[in-house]
């Protein structure tokens, strides 16, 4: 069994219990203008180029199977169009300008990553975070990383913005110990500016998985312009007491992935927004504790 995996990040400790390993798997059905991981979108593999990088030695020109890099007028070109993203560019660059976003890996590549880490889990209560993209649209392949984890005695969470049919996002939950479930928007016009699903389906799962006596976590990027309002994050309360949701989590608006949309040849739309600071959002989390919920500023 494969899943498609863009990258895999130790020693967070915002995205569930703990010191916590994040599996990035590629794929969603969101395509939010703000992610700070739009090499996540694609279910398919992704070549990225940082010019910054690049000493343009020209070793990648000639690896190039399909003559999609080239120099012209002293600059090392890719032709997106014939790009395939095989990726053999990538082990001929020495200066790590060339990146592949995806790959192919079997549940035991897996844990064998994530067992590498197992002394910090015991010791901080920590395990394993199953992120993206959208960790929902590799169901089975989660299911089974979760139920090897389950054999080491392993903490495990999802994240998802429940974007996707209720039997393939159960399927892959159903046995994660903790479940962080992002509310970008509750507008349902601005919702459809990015996604194919209605609120109400995403907010119907929520609801599915907390009958279903799942733990889940609300988290809320909060993005000036889009849903940085009080009302939001009151709708947002209510929901999680009429789901029995004891935790919300706020995600200040940041540029850390800003960069990544140029190396993979995509235009970012919010590069004129400034970086949120936790103080700017400190209203939304009063509001949440205020309200008697527990509230986690960042991740």
């Amino acid at each position: 069994m494969y899943g498609k995996v863009f990258n895999i990040e130790r020693y967070h400790y915002t995205d569930g219990t703990g010191i916590r390993i994040l599996v990035f798997l590629k794929g969603c059905t969101l395509s939010c203008p703000w992610c700070s991981n739009p090499e996540s979108q694609s279910p398919r593999n992704e070549m990225a180029f940082n010019a910054n990088k690049c000493l343009k030695c020209g070793r990648c020109i000639p690896a190039c199977p399909n003559g999609a890099i080239s120099l012209k007028d002293g600059e090392i070109v890719t032709d997106r169009k014939l790009c395939t993203s095989c990726g053999a560019c990538v082990d001929r660059c020495f200066y790590d300008a060339r990146t592949l976003f995806g790959r192919d890996m079997t549940v035991d590549q897996v844990m064998t990553e994530v067992l590498k880490d197992k002394n910090y889990f015991v010791r901080s209560k920590g395990g394993v975070t199953f992120s993206g993209g959208e960790a929902a649209l590799q169901p089975e392949f989660v299911r089974e990383c979760i139920r090897r984890c389950r054999l080491e005695f392993i903490d495990t969470a999802i994240e998802t913005a429940g974007a996707v049919p209720w039997e393939m996002l159960y399927r892959a939950v159903e046995h994660a110990g903790e479940i962080l479930f992002d509310l970008k928007t509750l507008d349902d016009r601005r919702f459809k500016e990015f996604s194919s699903y209605p609120t109400a389906h995403i907010l119907e799962n929520l609801q599915k998985l907390c009958s279903a006596g799942k733990k889940v976590r609300i988290r809320c990027p909060i993005i000036p312009g889009v849903n940085k309002d009080q009302e939001f994050i009151s709708q947002v309360i209510g929901i999680a007491k009429e789901n029995h949701i004891r935790q919300i989590d706020l995600l200040p608006f940041h540029q850390l992935g800003s960069y990544k949309y140029r190396t993979i040849g995509r235009e970012y739309t919010f590069g004129d927004l400034k970086t949120m600071n936790k103080e700017e959002v400190s209203d939304l989390e009063m509001l949440v504790r205020n309200a008697g919920l527990d509230c986690v500023v960042g991740g």
